[in-house]
């Protein structure tokens, strides 16, 4: 049932976000008096035709994308000369920019249309401090568990990711914090961080006797430089660890995660919280038998569960299996350290209507059940912005969405990013999927960020996206004169083969994602 959902609501997102696309190059076409031969919502052969005066409608098999096809858009021959006004090779330049912008446009309309509604409707979370790190920058600062950050250099505050991204830039940032229903200004000077690594070892013996957080390695395999040891190990490899009060750890690895320097401020953010929420409890799970909405999870086998940070570190624990360990370092010195629970069965404490209530689950049948979407209670509330701030916050927010997704194709084409973090159609479903298990307002947040997404990416340069026709545009506006329609449909057969190419590669990321 949650699959066939997740195709339900994958097919409706994705066929709303490309018809509006389309119809920004369809109306622009029309304005500019452009003959459209084809609308098409999805690819393949024709599901079924509408004929209309001069376009026809087609739907067809494949439900993923769609295009309009304009008279004298793929012309082949060189001395190509029909000069019939409705063709889109003899428009203006000017005219051919708009119609292929008019896509991106008409998907950046629909994120701006969404994020107003959303606004009205639901509001924008808070970002809220769960706590600050140990001798950490916002501690020092003044920032405090339970502040919340409403804006930053006078621009409001939507989203961690956001926040972050100026963080990572290094420079200073002016917080405006709300702090028990007052405002508070904050000064906070992002420092750079050491080389940081998460490790997993398997095969260690007495993990429940190690002590490991605050301590300093001394070496990994016989050498000091662990990072550098650490890119020439592959999983399975043997591990021996030295730290400074003489103790040696040997296992294997199982997992490395490696992070570079960057600038950051200590400040953890609240996520969720250790609150079941109402209408969290998924169908089908033998988890949703034990626990009734607000439920309150304060401990779980004698480790005290005070907010979602505390929930999160039994998560990593319950993970693991027997004879592993998971510790994480940052230069040499072990920040955090994750052990394996003893038995298999967990003991959750949690306090419903007033009471203590004892529940034992297996740590599949707990794993389970705790990382459905929308289980767990948000652990803030829900601003919404008034007056005239009801138009202009959503529309900030979108504009930063649209920054960000600039930012991070960039990232990808210039390898700061890998392709691997790219979803295509598989992993949008699955994601689509997660998000209609929280609620509608997830569904509109996810609808906006994909159709922006959408224009962000048709604005690359890549021949055979809108970015490339507005290239040839361009070119010919400066030079006022036409590309050779022989160069043209060459180049954009080259650029739609390697957007097939990307599909499948994305596509085979995503299927690989599942194992």
């Amino acid at each position: 049932m949650t699959v066939l959902l997740s195709i339900i609501w994958f097919l409706i997102i994705i066929s709303v976000i490309v018809v509006v696309h389309e119809f920004g190059h369809f109306i622009f076409a029309k304005i500019f008096k452009t003959r459209v031969e084809e609308f098409s919502i999805g690819f393949g052969p024709a599901l079924f035709k509408i004929p209309g005066k001069e376009t026809t409608f087609r739907f067809n098999i494949v439900p993923l994308g769609g295009y309009v096809r304009l008279a004298g858009e793929e012309v082949l021959e060189e001395g190509y000369e029909d000069t019939d006004p409705a063709l889109f090779y003899n428009k203006k330049p000017f005219q051919k920019f708009l119609i292929a912008f008019a896509g991106p446009l008409f998907s950046f309309l629909l994120g701006y249309f969404l994020f107003v509604g959303i606004a009205g409707a639901y509001g924008f979370p808070e970002v809220m401090v769960e706590r600050v790190g140990r001798d950490s920058i916002a501690l020092q600062a003044g920032l405090e568990p339970g502040d919340i950050i409403k804006k930053a250099n006078g621009d409001y505050v939507f989203n961690p990711s956001i926040l972050e991204l100026e963080i990572a830039s290094g420079k200073p940032l002016e917080l405006t914090v709300i702090r028990n229903g007052e405002e508070v200004n904050v000064t906070l000077n992002p420092e750079l961080t050491n080389e940081r690594a998460i490790f997993t070892l398997q095969g260690i013996e007495d993990t429940e006797f190690l002590t490991l957080k605050n301590k300093e390695i001394v070496s990994l395999n016989g050498e000091e430089d662990l990072y550098i040891v650490m890119s020439r190990l592959e999983s399975g490899d043997p591990i021996e660890i030295q730290l400074e009060d003489g103790t040696i750890i040997e296992g294997k690895l199982s997992q490395y995660s490696y992070f570079p320097p960057t600038y950051e401020t200590g400040i953890v953010y609240a996520t969720f919280s250790n609150v079941i929420a109402e209408g969290g409890l998924p169908h089908g799970n033998s988890g949703s038998n034990a626990f009734q909405p607000g439920d309150k999870i304060i401990e779980i086998n004698g480790v005290d569960i005070n907010n979602g940070s505390d929930l999160q570190n039994v998560i990593y624990r319950t993970q693991l299996n027997t004879g592993e360990l998971m510790f994480a370092v940052s230069g040499k010195e072990i920040i955090n350290e994750y052990k394996p629970f003893k038995d298999n069965t967990l003991e959750v404490l949690v306090e419903r209507n007033g009471q203590t209530i004892i529940i034992n689950l297996s740590k599949e049948e707990f794993l389970d059940f705790i990382v459905q979407p929308g289980v767990l209670e948000a652990p803030y509330e829900n601003w919404h912005p008034k007056g005239v701030e009801a138009l202009t916050v959503p529309i900030q927010w979108a504009n930063n969405l649209i920054s960000l997704t600039f930012r991070s194709f960039g990232q990808l084409f210039t390898g700061r990013m890998s392709a691997d973090q790219i979803a295509g159609p598989v992993g949008a479903a699955a994601i689509i999927g997660q998000a209609a298990m929280v609620g509608f307002d997830a569904i509109l947040n996810l609808t906006a960020l994909i159709t922006i997404s959408l224009g962000v990416f048709n604005l690359i340069p890549i021949p055979g996206l809108d970015g490339g026709r507005i290239v040839f545009s361009i070119y010919e506006m400066i030079t006022r004169k036409r590309v050779s329609p022989k160069v043209e449909a060459i180049v954009n057969t080259i650029g739609f083969l390697f957007l097939i190419f990307l599909m499948i590669f994305v596509t085979y990321n995503d299927i690989m994602r599942f194992f």
